[in-house]
Parts: structure tokens; C-alpha cells; sequence
């Protein structure tokens, strides 16, 4: 009995030593109470001085005063915005390295064959602070005044005979699948220019190259309208173009461009540390500074808490995903 006894009290004692170790592990691996108590990293997947780059600096500088900590920002641009992404998948996931995302690198890069990492379940979501200003832009003295008139007189040429400026091929960009949706639903049929980059389509339809470019607003673009040289005359998006009645895809097309402005992380950061994250940049979307910077870059501010933006990329991903698998069946066709 004393024996039987004795065996009882070693178990207990084995099992509260391990309750005790894995309390311990716990609270030294996932427990950050005072987060953060040093600078984080927001890795920004583009060079320093472009569209994203510039809404971020004010948007970080008051998440840094929100939290008291600096949030500093760290651009690794190349391939397509793979070498950011996988710096931020890689990272350790304790909330002091975190990036941003567009729709392009999470809808579409992940769904390619040739991407290094296949499909987004290595992140998690923070929040969403705006998205991108998709656009159709044309020359101003283009015969056609509005998207009616270039409808009407696409249907009236040659098939192909307009060209569309692209960043990305037709099954690999938001534009690409906007356009295509338009080809299914008029009856119309374009050809697309591919480009590297939006200031390439933008030169090229400044220099008379293309007669329509879909592409995503910049300031340079916000210039070249008050000019008067360029004339936006649809967004492919269900967000407008401040100071112009535009129609929009969305609404004539049911289709709505994927382009969001997010900020995400490797999987696995701790929920309080993703919900102070997210509070943070919930309260730095209406900084003064980081308004004024987007609305002088034609960027709306969407705020999207971490279920929300989830929520929404959820939803969107697969069927991204569909529309590529068959616009890159269509391409490969025509080959």
C-alpha cells in the first residue's frame, strides 16, 4: 500500500513538474507584456520613393508615437516583390518584423508556379489602411471623351486594333483580369502592351505608344490631369478618383479590381501583440499627416480591422485564383 502510494505522489509530482515547464516555456517564448519594448521592422517589398513607400512614412510615424516605440521602415524591392515577402514570411514571428502587401503580391504572386512560396498561409493580417486608385486613363485628345465612347468606338474597330497598357500580363495583374471581364461582358476584344512598371505604361502613353493605359493612380498621373494631358475616364475598382465622376467597374461590370493596401506578418505572432498592432494602426489612419498623404496621391483610406481584411482576402483569393486559371488557359491557346 505504502508502495502504491509512493508511485501516486511521483506521478503527481512528474506531471506538475511538466505543467510547470510548459507554463514556463509559455511565458518566456509567447509573453511580450510590455510590447513593444524595442524598434519594429516594416518591410516595404518596393524601392524608397514610390506610391506605397510614401503613404507608409507618416502611417508609421504615428503608429511609432501610438506605441513608443520607432516603427522603422526597411525596403527590399526585386522580384516581383518576392524578396520582400519572403523576408517577412521567414521572420521571427514576435511582432517586431512586420511588412506591407498589395493585391498583387497576395492574390496573385502566390499563385503562380514559379513563386517561391505557394499561397498565403505562412501570414497573418494586422490590418488594412487604404488600397490603390485603379484606373483607365487616356490621352486628352484621344476621340474618345469618356468609357462610353471608347465602348462604342472599340466596337467599331478591328478587333485588337486598341491597345491597353499592362503592368503584369492579362493573368497577372488586377487590370488584366478588369479588362478581360470588360471583353466578356461587350463584346469587345483589346490587345495589351506589357510593362515593367506603371512609369513605363505612363511614358508610353505620354509618347503616343499606347491610346489606353490601365494602371494604378500616382501622383505624376494626379499632375498630368490637371494639366490637362491625360483624362482618367473609369476606375476598375469600386473607389473613385477624388474630384471626378467616374464610373466604376464594380457597378457596370460586377467585378471589383483586388487591390488592397494591407499590413501582414508571419504566422504564428501572438494574438495580443496582432491585436495592439492592429488598434495602433487603426488609431494612425486618421493622423493628419498620413491623410493628407494620400489624398494628394489619389489613395483612399480603407481601414480593415485583422478580421475584417482576413475575412475579405478569404474570400477573394480563390477566386482570383479561378479567373487566372482561365485567362492563362486562354493565353496559352493563343500561342
Amino acid at each position: 500500500m505504502k508502495e502504491k502510494i509512493k508511485r501516486v505522489f511521483i506521478i503527481i509530482g512528474i506531471i506538475g513538474l511538466w505543467v510547470f515547464m510548459f507554463q514556463s516555456i509559455d511565458l518566456v517564448l509567447a509573453k511580450d507584456p510590455d510590447y513593444p519594448t524595442r524598434p519594429i521592422s516594416l518591410i516595404i517589398p518596393y524601392a524608397a520613393g514610390g506610391v506605397t513607400d510614401n503613404a507608409l512614412r507618416p502611417l508609421c510615424d504615428a503608429v511609432s508615437k501610438i506605441l513608443g516605440q520607432p516603427v522603422v521602415i526597411v525596403n527590399k524591392p526585386g522580384g516581383g516583390t518576392t524578396i520582400g515577402s519572403m523576408a517577412i514570411l521567414n521572420a521571427k514571428p514576435d511582432g517586431y518584423t512586420i511588412g506591407t502587401t498589395s493585391g498583387t503580391s497576395t492574390f496573385i504572386l502566390p499563385q503562380t508556379p514559379e513563386s517561391p512560396f505557394q499561397g498565403i498561409s505562412g501570414f497573418t493580417f494586422v490590418s488594412n489602411y487604404g488600397t490603390f486608385t485603379q484606373a483607365v486613363v487616356v490621352r486628352s485628345d484621344a476621340p474618345y471623351k469618356n468609357w462610353k465612347e471608347l465602348i462604342e468606338y472599340a466596337k467599331k474597330r478591328p478587333p485588337g486594333e486598341i491597345k491597353v497598357g499592362l503592368v503584369g500580363s492579362r493573368s497577372r495583374s488586377p487590370q488584366g483580369m478588369s479588362f478581360w471581364t470588360v471583353e466578356q461582358k461587350e463584346g469587345v476584344k483589346f490587345s495589351y502592351l506589357v510593362f515593367k512598371s506603371g512609369g513605363e505604361s505612363l511614358n508610353a502613353i505620354l509618347g503616343g505608344h499606347i491610346p489606353v493605359d490601365a494602371t494604378a493612380l500616382t501622383p505624376t498621373h494626379m499632375q498630368y490631369f490637371e494639366q490637362g494631358t491625360l483624362r482618367p475616364i473609369a476606375v476598375m475598382s469600386r473607389f473613385g478618383v477624388s474630384g471626378y465622376n467616374l464610373p466604376t467597374f464594380p457597378d457596370m461590370y460586377g467585378f471589383d479590381s483586388p487591390s488592397i493596401g494591407a499590413i501582414w506578418g508571419p504566422v504564428g505572432i501572438p494574438g495580443y501583440i496582432l491585436d495592439k498592432l492592429d488598434k495602433a494602426f487603426e488609431q494612425a489612419v486618421k493622423d493628419p499627416a498620413f491623410v493628407k498623404a494620400m489624398n494628394g496621391m489619389s489613395m483612399p483610406i480603407i481601414y480593415m480591422n485583422r478580421s475584417e481584411i482576413t475575412k475579405y482576402v478569404n474570400e477573394m483569393y480563390p477566386k482570383v485564383g479561378e479567373m487566372m486559371k482561365r485567362l492563362s488557359e486562354e493565353e496559352a491557346k493563343a500561342k
